[in-house]
């Protein structure tokens, strides 16, 4: 049985995918009034996949650091943020205790991707956090995914 976010990701990514053909062939600018990321992924469509996955009272939307980021309500009615993944339409809701992974993956995950002087690892707000150099020797922040690692948002320290 697929989780109500599973869902509301199949529905994003599809409606990503019918969308993205019309935005090929569409000449005249975005609408200034719906702010992309960096990826294409715009507030409205953020919006929606929050709504689909069972939030509601959906504000304070922002991209910041590479993630969307909104306050919302649960189905419990608890306020709580989630972020949104533009590259691969997953919520990550800050509600969320479990992990996969422990501080020791992350640390050897990150050092096999290059990063060094790597501190600071912490699971917090439903995501691992790390400060680390890369290999061009800049100092950043990371996000990284709590079930695989993966590095979701890289901004300067």
């Amino acid at each position: 049985m697929h989780t109500k976010q599973t869902l509301a990701i199949r529905a994003l990514v599809l409606a990503l995918s019918l969308t993205a053909g019309a935005a090929m062939a569409q000449t005249t600018p975005p609408d200034a009034a719906a702010p992309q990321s960096q990826s294409g992924f715009t507030s409205a469509q953020f919006r929606a996949a929050l709504t689909e996955a069972g939030y509601t009272n959906i504000h304070d939307v922002e991209f910041k650091g590479g993630l969307w980021k909104a306050d919302v309500t649960d189905a419990t009615g608890k306020d709580i943020d989630v972020r949104l993944d533009p590259a691969t339409g997953r919520l990550y809701p800050d509600n969320v205790r479990d992990t996969r992974l422990g501080e020791a993956d992350i640390r050897a995950k990150l050092t096999a991707a290059g990063y060094t002087r790597i501190e600071d690892v912490e699971f917090d707000d439903g995501l691992w956090e790390a400060e680390a150099t890369t290999a061009q020797g800049q100092r950043v922040d990371l996000k990284l995914d709590p079930q695989d690692g993966r590095v979701i948002s890289q901004t300067r320290d």
